[in-house]
């Protein structure tokens, strides 16, 4: 059994931090980090805050759109295995960007699994436009292959949204076809 109630920090023998600038996947535009300032925790729990790059960085607006090199394999930090996932080179005649935002995501691969059982989370929700709070369930071992082949189970995906601008944003809620809300 694994419980975590974050009263003692960020614990590195039981969480890994997931770093690159890839989007993981679904395009997202945030730089995921280790830096404090992204992921935290206090007497409340774990925080996982995004920050804006040119206030949590020294790299400024201009430098985001044209002319600057992101690259974290230099700084060894890197979790990606894809390269393009650990270096931008910000170019406005291609249109590529330095990631906006920086957040953070953590995960327990390699150092919690499990194969059955109950899954228990407490968690509160930010308010945002293009925020997409999730907590999710992934493979110890990507049988099939890469995501999204080998599965995942979603505990709990969110808009941070208003719904204002985006249908549903905070207050839509989907569930799998056939079940019923309890």
């Amino acid at each position: 059994m694994f419980s975590d109630d974050f009263s003692n920090g960020i614990n590195n023998a039981d969480w890994n931090y997931e770093i690159e600038t890839g989007g993981f996947g679904v395009g997202s535009f945030d730089w995921t980090t280790n830096d404090p300032k992204n992921a935290y925790t206090d007497e409340n729990g774990l925080h996982i805050v995004p920050t804006i790059t040119t206030e949590a960085t020294n790299i400024t607006q201009a430098q985001i759109l044209n002319g600057y090199t992101l690259n974290l394999t230099a700084e060894g930090l890197c979790t990606s295995t894809a390269l393009t996932s650990c270096v931008v080179v910000s170019n406005a005649t291609t249109g590529t960007i330095i990631n906006p935002v920086r957040s953070a995501r953590l995960n327990t691969k390699g150092k919690h699994n499990i194969t059955y059982g109950k899954v228990e989370v407490i968690a509160k929700l930010p308010r945002g436009s293009w925020l997409w709070p999730a907590i999710w369930m992934m493979p110890e071992v990507n049988t099939y292959g890469e995501w999204p082949a080998s599965g995942e189970i979603d505990i709990m995906e969110s808009k941070g949204n208003d719904g204002v601008n985006y249908r549903g944003g905070r207050n839509l809620v989907s569930l799998p076809s056939g079940t019923q809300p309890e």
